[in-house]
This record gives C-alpha cells, structure tokens and sequence, in this order.
C-alpha cells in the first residue's frame, strides 16, 4: 500500500485524511523554519553525509515536527503525532532510511534553542522500528486513535456507506486475534522485539469492548474479541456493499468481482462477466454466503512486500482487485 491508496481506499476517515495531505505538502526551504530544516544539509547534525532523498525526506519530517507542536499535551496533538507515524511510514518505506537517522531527525526540534513557550514535539516512534506486521498494526492504530469518532458513526440505523467502516473494524479484530495470540499472550509482549507491537494491541484491546462491542447505541452487534466468533457475515451490509471500499479500485469490467477470485490473479474479462452475471457467478456467490470463503479479513491482505529494520516476515496473501497495496 502507498500513501495515497491508504487516503483512497479509507474516506470514512473524513477529517484525518485532511491531516494526511498537510503532512504531504511541498516544504517551504525558504520559510520560517529555514534554519531548523538547513540542518539536515549539514553533515555534522548525523555525522555522515545523507544521500539526497534522506535530505528531503529530513526536511519534510522536520517541517512536519515543527508545524505540530503544541503547548498543551492534548488530544489533538495525540492525534497529530499518530497521523504523523502512517505517514512517516510511507514515506521511508521505499529509500529504506535507517532508524538512527530518523531517531535524530526527531531529537532535531528538542536541540533548538527558543527563549519563548516551551513546546511538545512528536516524540519518536517508527512503524519500521520493532513492530511486527506494521502495516497490519497501521489499522489497529487508526481505530485506537479514533475510537470516540467510530462510536459516534455508528449510532443509529447502518447506512450504506457505513458498511466500509464496519468491515475495517472486522479488519482489526482478526487483526487483533491473530497478532495478540503470537506475540502477545503468556509473557511475550515484555520481549524487546514484541513490546511496541503489543502496546498497539494492548490498546485495541481496552478501547474496542467499551466503545464498540458493548455500546448499546450502536445499532450492529460486532463481536466479542475473545469468543472466536467467524466472521464471515455482516448484518445489514450486502456482500457488493462490503467489498466497495476496494472494488472502486478496479476496471469497469472487473469492479464487481468478489475479493473472493482473489487468488485468480490476472483474471481475463470475460471470467470477471461470467462472475457477475451468469449462473456460475451466482452458484459461487451463494456459496460464499454460506461461509465457504470465510476468511473476510484474512484475504483481505495483501501483496508479499519485504520488511527490514527488524520487523519479522510473514506469509502475506494476495488479492487481485487491491493491487500491490500493503496490508
């Protein structure tokens, strides 16, 4: 997934996705913050010499620091720091920067000397930093910082449009129940490796059952965290309804295929018609329902990519109407 698919593919997020494209925006060398952002062409600020791309990205990172401090330490600071991280993430995903550089790029605005208030930057976190399945956990982390906002969307009768909101919490909870169970359980989320992975996940945990699961004004009943509940079916959402959020994604011809087809990977036109419109099609649409393809949110996720800096590999899936997209 690339920055601009996760913007595309999750519009329910409404006033987060603005943030995103602040954080994107071109920085101004020439500003305010001229002297600050001239230290990442300076090689004695990381004593070595960055390449050019480590340049903008230190700039783009610094400026983003800059423009999100604030006195209070409050929710929406919160809010920013976490926008910042996704965003981050896809921006050192490809260059491969390495952690030490990005560690200091963040202590960067502390250094600076400023006889006014005293401000609170974004302190340090990396989703490329010992976190396991980072994009993956990227998921866990948006619900945990928009809980409230989630809770309040789903009051009263399911619209359409919510059906792409309740399918990505599903998301989470298999999410939730596959990464808790290996890293987390029996003492494990102490290690080194799995302590920043399990903080996301221990977080989900608290926040999902009393905003969601038993909050009597949401109109759906999502499951219990720990029932082992399949989730294979979502009341009041139809199957095409569940799937919009990534069918959008396709051609004309291919949109209306269930994720489903997924492993048929270069699926040629005249199968994505067949699907659609012929016995075949609703032969196999009717054996979905009946919980053959039972793994809504587990073939939900995508193209192997390669994950270094510490992160574990895993046995990604694919899917062929996201696209070379992430998790």
């Amino acid at each position: 997934m690339d920055f601009s698919r996760l913007k595309y593919k999750y519009q329910f997020l409404g006033k987060i996705l603005n943030l995103y494209d602040k954080l994107d925006q071109a920085v101004d060398e020439n500003g305010q913050y001229q002297g600050v952002l001239n230290l990442c062409d300076k090689t004695t600020t990381f004593r070595t010499n960055l390449t050019e791309v480590e340049k903008v990205v230190c700039k783009r990172l610094l400026n983003n620091l800059l423009q999100l401090k604030n006195v209070n330490y409050d929710d929406d600071f919160i809010k920013g720091c976490s926008n910042l991280y996704v965003w981050l993430y896809f921006n050192i995903k490809k260059p491969m920067i390495s952690n030490d550089i990005i560690k200091k790029i963040f202590e960067l605005p502390n250094s600076i000397e400023n006889e006014g208030p005293r401000y609170n930057y974004c302190p340090y976190f990396s989703f490329n930093d010992k976190i396991h399945n980072p994009e993956k956990l990227m998921k866990l982390r948006i619900f945990n910082d928009n809980a409230d906002t989630f809770q309040s969307m789903l009051k009263g009768p399911i619209k359409s449009y919510d059906c792409s909101l309740i399918r990505y919490i599903y998301k989470c909870i298999l999410i939730y129940r596959d990464m808790n169970s290996r890293y987390c359980s029996s003492g494990k989320d102490t290690t080194d490796e799995n302590k920043n992975s399990c903080d996301i996940i221990g977080q989900f945990d608290k926040l999902y059952t009393p905003y969601i699961s038993n909050n009597n004004k949401i109109t759906h009943k999502f499951p219990e965290l720990t029932s082992g509940t399949l989730i294979n079916n979502i009341d009041g959402c139809s199957l095409e309804g569940i799937y919009s959020d990534e069918t959008q994604l396709g051609t004309s011809i291919t949109k209306g295929v269930s994720t489903a087809l997924g492993a048929m990977v270069g699926i040629p036109p005249f199968l994505a018609l067949m699907y659609k419109f012929t016995r075949f099609g609703q032969f196999f649409r009717s054996r979905y329902k009946k919980g053959i393809a039972n793994n809504i949110g587990e073939n939900e996720l995508f193209y192997p990519t390669t994950e270094n800096m510490n992160n574990s590999s895993d046995h990604t899936r694919y899917n062929v109407l996201y696209g070379p997209v992430g998790n």
